[in-house]
């Protein structure tokens, strides 16, 4: 999911008002649960999570209930003081959010699925509503993983379409000019499966979209990272450097864009150094994507990535909370292993950092959760 996950420039969520960036903190930000609603006794997860502002943000995923359909997409809001459920409208089919982003209070697209297709909402300042969002001709099924909105008449979605028995899995990529959502033409390198997990980016024709490719020929996963990019005419793959045998069975989960010549991207890889999956950082300069390491880095990978300022980036997984202080990265917190976190973001304006996931209960029942630090 992408949603607003870099508080640099006001202008992305409240118009052209300028605000001072927080101070990088000296010593690591404080983490604390902040308790989130669930709309069912059975499994509730968020995928995605939104700040317009402190008081204001939201947060999106599904919840499995017991009667058709049995699936159903989730969204929560926090106010400021809590967080509570928020009505969706109904679908006939199995449905889940995938991704949230706005670019303003008045201006929010959640995405994901419904049945064997894409499902994309927005809200207006006042309601949700179900806006239609075409999946590729031919496919056997279609899925949003990633939103990023620049305004009321741009926004951009990722995702992955899949096909009949011997064509790849493909890149999806669409794209809304304030009428209608169309799909717009991207790479798709791999003859097995290309994979889109997440968009960002610092302008309409500059975004980023980050996922896997590749088939690892026994769990599905992929094998090598995919990276595409829009200069406002095209999508292209881009290669990423060679990392001297380093790493193999590399994947990317999130990117988040600080700059023209600062963008972040992490996921997994698996180290020869340590032989075993670790956090995998890759860096654009505004030239090359370069490989950036963590020291001991954990038995993790990170899932998501939000940044406060160019020296003040977050990186969260199942487990480890990793911070980028403008030189290094550095591990600042180890959590429990029952949890999973897929998605940050920032709340503009100040130093609040918010990830938001699943955790799995003592009862091994799966319910939403959602982590704050207020002085990173």
């Amino acid at each position: 999911m992408s949603r607003t996950k870099r508080c640099l420039t006001v202008s992305l969520l409240v118009g052209a008002t300028t605000l001072a960036l927080p101070a990088v903190p000296a010593s690591a930000a404080t983490w604390s649960t902040v308790t989130t609603p669930n709309a069912t006794s059975d499994r509730n997860q968020l995928n995605g999570i939104d700040a317009a502002s402190a008081t204001d943000a939201w947060a999106a995923g599904y919840a499995i209930h017991p009667t058709a359909p049995t699936t159903r997409p989730l969204l929560i809001r926090w106010n400021g003081t809590s967080w509570s459920l928020f009505e969706t409208p109904a679908l006939g089919a199995n449905a889940s959010f995938e991704a949230i982003d706005g670019d303003s209070s008045a201006n929010v697209w959640a995405v994901g699925s419904a049945g064997s297709g894409t499902l994309t909402e927005r809200w207006d300042g006042s309601a949700w509503s179900v806006v239609a969002s075409p999946s590729p001709t031919g496919a056997t099924g279609a899925v949003l993983r990633g939103v990023k909105s620049f305004a009321t008449d741009s926004a951009w979605a990722i995702g992955t379409s899949t096909h009949t028995s011997g064509v790849p899995t493909r890149t999806l990529i669409q794209h809304w000019d304030g009428s209608a959502w169309t799909i717009v033409d991207s790479p798709s390198p791999d003859g097995t499966q290309n994979l889109l997990r997440a968009v960002d980016g610092v302008a309409a024709d500059d975004v980023w979209a980050v996922g896997g490719a590749g088939n690892d020929g026994y769990s599905g996963e992929p094998v090598g990272s995919l990276v595409l990019h829009w200069n406002g005419s095209a999508w292209s793959h881009v290669s990423i450097p060679g990392s001297g045998g380093a790493f193999s069975i590399t994947d990317l989960s999130d990117v988040v864009a600080v700059a023209a010549n600062d963008v972040w991207a992490v996921g997994r890889a698996f180290s020869f150094q340590y032989f075993r999956m670790v956090p995998y950082l890759l860096h654009y300069n505004g030239v090359t994507w370069q490989h950036s390491t963590i020291p001991n880095p954990p038995l993790s990978r990170f899932n998501t990535v939000t940044a406060l300022s160019a020296s003040n980036v977050y990186a969260f997984g199942d487990g480890p909370i990793a911070r980028w202080n403008g030189s290094v990265w550095t591990t600042e917190t180890m959590l429990g292993s029952n949890f999973r976190l897929p998605m940050a973001t920032c709340a503009v304006g100040t130093g609040t950092v918010w990830a938001a996931g699943v955790q799995a209960g003592s009862d091994f029942v799966f319910r939403t959760w959602a982590l704050r630090a207020s002085d990173a």
